[in-house]
């Protein structure tokens, strides 16, 4: 049987957040197709402990000096220590060697030194590498950086290190995925003699909630609510601040009327702008940090409405995908609806940039009946789910070829 080695800067053993997610549906599907799809990972211990990991993920254990003091960093000083550090890089040479796979498939860039080295010891020199992007990063680490306080300086370096390191992986790649078209485009000036395949960002089918998990939305008695889900990821948090939560959510009835679910709910929680307004905001908002996915369709069953008040970032968002799956009404910004721009005026989406624009739209949400979708509506948003995602994308297929030359 054919056989991929993934590798990433976290596991996959239970995936939980987007980019877990999106590696899980890749393996599906390729096994769907007879491939073998293991996935390996340097990790961030502070985040990931227990059942969690599996016996092919490592600890980053020793950060190296490049970057130290700065935040947001842990992908890079992942891809060094994988490299450099002798313990790490053993572990991984002796599970290329045990593996012999067929393609190596890089979930992000970071860990593009570990197998560079790999590749010039001779453990992977014949072996394919795919390049699977969920961003185009440096852009992204560069603002997020900024954000975080740190020098314009050392952000700037930061960004153009990345910049490097993906333009060399993408031209040492046999193919390239990329999450939505704009990214796409980045990636073919960057290496105009690869394929580039586009497999948007997607969602799993529901699972149907429990009983008990639909006591989830018991808090809100039947009232309209909105729903937000996203991880701790900065830009999550940054963009509820800024285009919900700045000066009160006071335009929100007096009672539970938001569902903030996921590991963003405690920086929002514990941050000054929510905590100056406690009494007010805690009226109104409902903290799910750690919800099942049981718990998670049920609330999104419930909802009135689901809010994407993301500012920046990359790539795409698999929360867009999961709105618009819900078949409820949708306020995003136009940054959360990259790779859904086909969405962008369709029935039951609003586009707000500015956080007036932004509470305008939750306002004539909440002042609107459910959304009643036609069948065609209905069809055109099935199209985010993950097993309607690689169609047409020429992945799987790349992938086939291979596996019949071979």
């Amino acid at each position: 049987m054919p056989r991929v080695l993934s590798l990433s800067t976290y596991p996959v053993v239970q995936p939980i957040h987007g980019g877990q997610r999106r590696i899980h549906a890749f393996s599906q599907r390729l096994v769907a197709s007879g491939w073998e799809f293991v996935n390996a990972s340097v990790y961030d211990p502070d985040h990931y402990s227990g059942a969690a990991v599996g016996p092919n993920d490592l600890p980053l254990r020793y950060p190296g000096m490049a970057w130290r003091g700065l935040p947001l960093v842990g992908d890079l000083q992942a891809g060094e220590f994988a490299a450099t550090s002798p313990e790490a890089y053993a572990h991984f040479a002796r599970l290329v060697e045990r593996l012999a796979p067929d393609f190596i498939q890089l979930e992000q860039p970071f860990l593009w030194p570990l197998v560079k080295r790999l590749r010039a010891e001779g453990v992977a020199a014949d072996t394919p590498v795919i390049y699977s992007s969920q961003n185009w990063e440096a852009p992204l680490k560069h603002k997020m950086l900024v954000k975080a306080g740190a020098p314009e300086a050392k952000a700037r370096e930061v960004a153009e290190a990345i910049t490097a390191l993906e333009r060399e992986l993408s031209c040492a790649s046999a193919a390239i995925v990329a999450v939505s078209e704009s990214d796409a485009e980045h990636y073919r000036a960057a290496a105009p003699d690869v394929p580039v395949f586009v497999v948007p960002n997607g969602v799993s089918r529901p699972v149907t909630p429990t009983p008990e998990d639909e006591r989830a939305c018991d808090i809100y008695e039947g009232r309209k609510y909105l729903l937000f889900v996203g991880s701790a990821y900065p830009p999550n948090i940054e963009g509820f601040l800024h285009l919900v939560l700045k000066n009160g959510l006071f335009f929100f009835p007096p009672e539970k009327s938001v569902a903030i679910c996921g590991g963003v709910s405690h920086g929002i929680f514990g941050n000054g702008v929510y905590q100056a307004q406690i009494h007010a905001n805690s009226r109104r908002c409902q903290f799910f940090a750690d919800v099942s996915d049981g718990e998670l369709e049920a609330l999104k069953r419930g909802s009135h409405a689901v809010i994407l008040p993301i500012q920046f970032g990359g790539g795409s968002n698999l929360k867009t995908a999961e709105a618009l799956a819900s078949g409820r009404w949708v306020v995003a910004t136009s940054i959360a609806m990259r790779g859904f721009e086909r969405f962008a005026n369709a029935p039951g989406v609003l586009v707000a940039d500015t956080p007036d624009a932004f509470r305008d739209a939750i306002v004539k949400v909440l002042a609107s009946p459910p959304l009643k979708l036609t069948a065609a509506q209905a069809k055109a948003r099935e199209s985010v789910y993950w097993d309607r995602c690689f169609d047409a994308a020429g992945y799987i297929e790349f992938f086939d070829r291979q596996a019949v030359g071979a």
